[in-house]
C-alpha cells in the first residue's frame, strides 16, 4: 500500500478530526484531516503546474510545520521523490545533497533561503519555492508557496503509483563524515508504521507533540506517519527554544524525544526542588516515595489516601510541565539513564526505548508499554527479523529494509548481503525472550595498545548521569589508557563554585580535582581497563552547529578528535 492510500483511509474515517496544529499569535491553529486532504491535492496541482512529474526529486528544507507534511503528501500523490534536508546543515552540505540527489526543485523557508542564498542560486534548480515573505525576491526561478486557502483545483489528482516506488531519499547523519542517500519505498515506510502500531497502541484520541526534525527518519515515521495513519493529531513546536512552553499549550499524550531532553527536564525539576523550602522538598520526596510504592503495588489504604493528596499538591504540578496529559514518551538515539526513566514512571509517564536506523525505515525494535525491560531496546518489530553474528554484529532482514543507497550500488552490496540481510554495524545481544541490548557501534570500539577492546558508549552514558557533566566523549585508540573530553553542566558547576567562592576557571586545580572524583565515582563499577586516566574540560558544548553532533545528537567522534584532541 502507498502512503497516499494509507492517508486517504484516515481521511475517510476522521475527516473532521484535527490532523495538524501550529502556533500562530501564541495560540494553536488547527487543520482537520479533510482540510489537509484538500491542501494536499491543491499543492499537488500547483507542483504539476511548476513542471514536476512522477520520478522527479524535490528537496525540502523546512522546520516541522504543516508545509512539511503537505509537501510530503502532495509529493506522495504525484510519485515525486522527497529529499529532506536538515535545517542545521551548512551551505556546502546542502549543495552536496542537492547535487548528489539530482533534485531540481526545492521548497525552503525564507530564513534558510536568506542564510544560504549565494549557494542556492548557483545550483541548477528549476524552481525554488519559498515558504514565507517572498515578494522582494520572486523571479522566474523563485516562486512563492501558494495560498492553499484560495479556491483552486477541487478535484483530486490521479497518478499511477506503486508501493515499491521510491518515496524518499534520506541522507544519513554521517557520524563518520560519509553521508549516504538511503532510498525508502512507500512499502518500506508503511510496513514499518503498521508493525510499530501493532506493538505501541496509538489511537485517534492521541495528540503527538513534534519537535525532533522531520528531516530525520525517526520523527518522520514515529511522529508523522504513525499518527497520520491513526487519526491522531500532531501539534508542532514553534522552535527549539520554546519547547517546554509549547508542550504546556499543546498538552500532548505522546511525545518522541531523545535522552538529552529528558535529562534537562529532570535536572530542572530537581534544581527547583533544591531551591525550594524545606517543607516543599519534604512533600516532593514523600510523594515520590509513595509513587514508587504504588508502582510496586505496595500501598495500603492510608498510603493511597496520602498519595492522592500529595499527587494533587506536588506531582500533578510536575506533570503539568509536560502538559498534564502525557501518557507515553518514546526515547531513541541513545541509552536513557534508568533513574530518569523511573522518575517519569513515578509521575505516571511511561518512557519506552527503541532502536533503529535510517536504512530500516527506521524502527527495528522497541519496548512495549507493559512489556519492557530496562537496559534493552525491546523486541524486534514483526516487519523485520534480527540475527546476531558470532562477532556480535546485528543483522536485519524484512519488509522495512531500504532499497539501497542512491547511486552507490557497491556500498549497497557491502551492507546488504546475498541473503538480503542488512549488516547494521551495531553490536549487541538478545536474551531468551528476544529483548535486544545494544553494546555500541563496531566502528566506535576503542582498541587500546594492549589489545583490549573498549565500548565507549556505556562509559559515556554513565558519566553523563552526573548532574555536573553535560556531555562526554571517551577515546584512546592505540593508547595504553582511556581519556575523556568532558563538557561540564555549567549551571551546576556555577552553583558549586559560588558555594566555595571559587572562580569558574576550567583549569582551576580544585575544579579539576572535583571532576576527577566525579569521574571515578561514576565509573566505580567498571573494570580497571575501562577507567579514565586523563580528561579535558571544555567550555563549548558538542552541537550540530559546530559539527560535533549529528541532527539526531550522536557524537561525530572523528570531528571532535580533529577539533579538540591535539
Amino acid at each position: 500500500m502507498t502512503i497516499l492510500a494509507k492517508f486517504k483511509e484516515t481521511v475517510d474515517k476522521y475527516a473532521s478530526h484535527t490532523a495538524l496544529a501550529y502556533l500562530s499569535d501564541d495560540e494553536y491553529k488547527k487543520i482537520s484531516y479533510k482540510k489537509l486532504d484538500i491542501y494536499r491535492w491543491r499543492l499537488a496541482h500547483f507542483l504539476q503546474g511548476q513542471g514536476l512529474k512522477k520520478g522527479d526529486k524535490i528537496a525540502l528544507m523546512l522546520n516541522n510545520s504543516p508545509e512539511w507534511v503537505i509537501s510530503d503528501l502532495a509529493s506522495a500523490s504525484l510519485g515525486i521523490i522527497v529529499v529532506p534536508i536538515h535545517t542545521t546543515f551548512n551551505s556546502q552540505y546542502i549543495v552536496r545533497v542537492i547535487d548528489h540527489s539530482e533534485a531540481k526543485y526545492l521548497v525552503i523557508q525564507r530564513e534558510f533561503f536568506d542564510k544560504h542564498k549565494s549557494s542556492l542560486v548557483s545550483l541548477s534548480l528549476k524552481k525554488i519555492i519559498i515558504v514565507g515573505p517572498s515578494q522582494d525576491i520572486l523571479s522566474d526561478k523563485i516562486v512563492a508557496w501558494p495560498n492553499l486557502n484560495l479556491v483552486g483545483q477541487e478535484e483530486d489528482i490521479t497518478v499511477d503509483l506503486n508501493a515499491d516506488d521510491v518515496h524518499t531519499i534520506i541522507y544519513t547523519s554521517g557520524t563518520t563524515g560519509d553521508s549516504k542517500g538511503v532510498m525508502l519505498s512507500h512499502a518500506n515506510l508503511v510496513a514499518n508504521v503498521d508493525s510499530a502500531k501493532h506493538n505501541v497502541p496509538i489511537g485517534y484520541k492521541d495528540r503527538f507533540f513534534s519537535f525532533l526534525p522531520l528531516s530525520h527518519a525517526f520523527e518522520r515515521t514515529a511522529g508523522y506517519y504513525a499518527p497520520i495513519f491513526s487519526g491522531s493529531s500532531i501539534y508542532f513546536a514553534k522552535d527549539a527554544k520554546s519547547i517546554i512552553d509549547n508542550i504546556k499549550k499543546a498538552r500532548p499524550t505522546i511525545i518522541n524525544s531523545v535522552p538529552r531532553i529528558f535529562d534537562k527536564i529532570y535536572g530542572k525539576v530537581f534544581d527547583k526542588v533544591e531551591a525550594g523550602s524545606k517543607l516543599k522538598k519534604k512533600l516532593f520526596f514523600k510523594g515520590l516515595k509513595l509513587a514508587v510504592l504504588k508502582r510496586k503495588k505496595q500501598l495500603n489504604f492510608f498510603s493511597r489516601c496520602e498519595l492522592f493528596f500529595l499527587d494533587y499538591l506536588v506531582l500533578k504540578k510536575l506533570r503539568a510541565i509536560l502538559g498534564g496529559r502525557l501518557r507515553l514518551a518514546i526515547s531513541g538515539g541513545a541509552s536513557l539513564d534508568q533513574k530518569i526513566m523511573k522518575f517519569f514512571e513515578n509521575l505516571g509517564i511511561t518512557i519506552i526505548e527503541g532502536y533503529g536506523m535510517t536504512e530500516a525505515s527506521p524502527i527495528i525494535a522497541v519496548n512495549r508499554p507493559g512489556n519492557s525491560r530496562v537496559g534493552t531496546v525491546g523486541q524486534a518489530l514483526d516487519c523485520n527479523v534480527i540475527k546476531i553474528l558470532d562477532s556480535k554484529e546485528i543483522l536485519l532482514k524484512g519488509k522495512n529494509i531500504m532499497l539501497g543507497y542512491y547511486k552507490n550500488s557497491e556500498l549497497t552490496k557491502e551492507l546488504i548481503d546475498k541473503d538480503g540481510c542488512l549488516h547494521t554495524g551495531d553490536l549487541g545481544f538478545m536474551d531468551k525472550e528476544g529483548f535486544l541490548t545494544i553494546i555500541g557501534r563496531a566502528k566506535d570500539v576503542i582498541v587500546l595498545s594492549t589489545g583490549k577492546n573498549i565500548f565507549p558508549e556505556s562509559l559515556e552514558n554513565s558519566l553523563n548521569e552526573s548532574r555536573y557533566i553535560s556531555q562526554s566523549m571517551v577515546y584512546g585508540d592505540n593508547d595504553k589508557q582511556l581519556s575523556a573530553i568532558i563538557v561540564p553542566n555549567f549551571e551546576q558547576l556555577k552553583i558549586w563554585c559560588d558555594e566555595r567562592n571559587i572562580a569558574m576557571d576550567l583549569k582551576n586545580e580544585k575544579i579539576l580535582d572535583f571532576y576527577d572524583a566525579k569521574i571515578k565515582e561514576k565509573l566505580n563499577g567498571f573494570a580497571k581497563v575501562e577507567q579514565i586516566n586523563n580528561f579535558k574540560l571544555i567550555s563549548e558544548e558538542f552541537s550540530q552547529e559546530n559539527g560535533m553532533l549529528t541532527p539526531t545528537l550522536k557524537l561525530k567522534r572523528y570531528k571532535i578528535r580533529d577539533i579538540i584532541i591535539v
